[in-house]
């Protein structure tokens, strides 16, 4: 059935194979599939694809800084003090980590950028902290999340081992180097001397992402990761505009696919509905998450969930009833650029609040999860309408009710069958409301009462917020913006 779809849109385009060696393929991309097969090239096409010199990156020719290495630092640690660089980063990168049994260690050095200005960096640097955060025990995914979450300064202690500086030269002249950052990009391939078959992305729930690549800083790199991210393509067009042509398509295409998710994981659980779902990235941990957003949750995943058993175990829940969305857009603290594409969140937990800012890739997909997380708070309120809590009150043990029409209950319970009414108010009485942030939640109806004080037994904030949903909720029945 494959073979028999409709080619939707072909091209040349270079598939990254190793950090520093790209291939140029025909790209194939169907109503399912993207393809990448090996193009025939001889002549000038085939000197274009040919292995790169050593120290070259990206196909380009050699940038890298090889500054000589005072005899007199080698096993003496160092602390030097790197600005970063509005495009370029630190301009490093690193090898090595706790489980390939190796200290994290610098291999790369960009010429004329922020690492290499400092002159005090070299290849064989191991980095033995980042701005106090100890990375002697780190992994290698650990150490490049430490270096990405840094700010524009950055503290680095190190210590140079002139054994691991041979061991880079002969790597970069061999071209093995499996456990290599490359410069920007996420996902890491198995290196490969060659393409020799086709290689195909499942375009269902793919991402697909723009992405940058220093030295190189031209616009005109995309990377697409299959949704179970077993599968992750890295590639280069010949100039931004063919670049985002492609991402276009390629999103297109994954997006007309989105109906066919929705019904596969509705058969997967009965009741489901999801009404929204798409790939958004924590910031900090900079994880890329699947976000499934149904009438009652923000469910979390780190892949496409194929069965029951991985839909019902998401990484996160978000109840929405418990959830507000506290921004859209850039942070009034946020320096960087991505900032402008994020949207931050705030869950009432019985431990205490919980914040969450998260980034997308346009400024269409910010716009969607801003209106449908604001709906979805709503509509969960409308429909859960009512949820009760054991507290105490007086020194009583009693039960708190609180409904989105009704209003506010505290009763005696027996056997689940309420006993005997205490008090209840309507939310219109309703002159203030706070609490400790650890165990009490004060109401004020203005009643002869006075404040009524209740012990929760935990954290308050879980039932503080979902009185602010009922609220907004209702404020959203008259019309009007909550």
């Amino acid at each position: 059935m494959a073979a028999a779809m409709k080619a939707q849109k072909t091209g040349l385009l270079e598939l990254r194979i190793t950090v520093d060696r790209w291939i140029r393929v025909l790209a194939t991309l169907t109503e399912e599939t993207l393809t990448l097969t090996p193009g025939e090239v001889g002549g000038d096409e085939a000197a274009k694809s040919a292995p790169v010199p050593a120290g070259a990156v990206n196909g380009d020719p050699a940038n890298l800084a090889s500054s000589p290495v005072p005899e007199t630092i080698t096993n003496v640690k160092r602390t030097v003090r790197v600005t970063k660089q509005d495009v370029g980063g630190l301009g490093i990168s690193i090898k090595g980590g706790k489980e390939n049994k190796m200290p994290i260690l610098i291999s790369k050095i960009f010429k004329g950028l922020a690492a290499d200005q400092t002159e005090a960096l070299y290849v064989g640097d191991a980095i033995l902290s980042v701005n106090g955060n100890d990375l002697r025990e780190a992994t290698h995914d650990e150490a490049v999340q430490a270096l990405k979450k840094t700010g524009k300064e950055v503290i680095l202690e190190v210590k140079y081992i002139k054994e691991m500086s041979a061991f880079f030269k002969n790597a970069s002249a061999s071209g093995a180097a499996g456990w290599e950052s490359p410069p920007m990009s996420p996902q890491k391939q198995a290196p490969t001397e060659d393409l020799k078959e086709s290689r195909s992305v499942a375009l269902k729930m793919c991402q697909v992402g723009r992405r940058q690549c220093p030295p190189d800083t031209e616009n005109r790199y995309l990377e697409v990761t299959s949704a179970d991210k077993r599968t992750s393509v890295f590639l280069r067009a010949k100039d931004p505009a063919m670049a985002q042509a492609w991402y276009t398509a390629i999103q297109a295409a994954m997006l007309a696919l989105v109906p066919r998710v929705k019904e596969g994981l509705k058969a997967l659980l009965a009741g489901l509905e999801p009404k929204h779902l798409g790939w958004i990235t924590a910031q900090g941990s900079e994880k890329c998450l699947l976000a499934i957003l149904t009438d009652k949750d923000l469910l979390l995943y780190s892949t496409l969930p194929e069965t029951r058993e991985s839909l019902d175990k998401p990484e996160k829940t978000h109840p929405l009833i418990t959830t507000r969305l506290v921004h859209s857009g850039p942070s009034k603290t946020s320096l960087l650029h991505e900032s402008d594409l994020s949207f931050g969140l705030r869950t009432g937990t019985k431990q205490g609040v919980e914040t969450h800012v998260f980034r997308v890739d346009s400024p269409k997909d910010l716009s969607t999860w801003t209106h449908l997380l604001v709906e979805g708070c709503h509509s969960a309120a409308e429909l859960i309408q009512e949820v009760t809590t054991a507290c105490s009150w007086n020194g009583k043990q009693c039960m708190l009710g609180v409904h989105i029409d009704e209003g506010f209950t505290l009763f005696t319970e027996e056997a689940g069958v309420r006993r005997h009414v205490l008090l209840h108010q309507p939310f219109e009485r309703l002159r203030m409301s706070a609490d400790d942030g650890v165990r009490m939640m004060f109401l004020d109806f203005g009643g002869p009462e006075g404040e009524i004080q209740l012990d929760l037994s935990s954290c308050p904030k879980t039932m503080v917020f979902i009185i602010h949903s009922f609220l907004s909720a209702k404020v959203k029945r008259l019309g009007l913006l909550a």
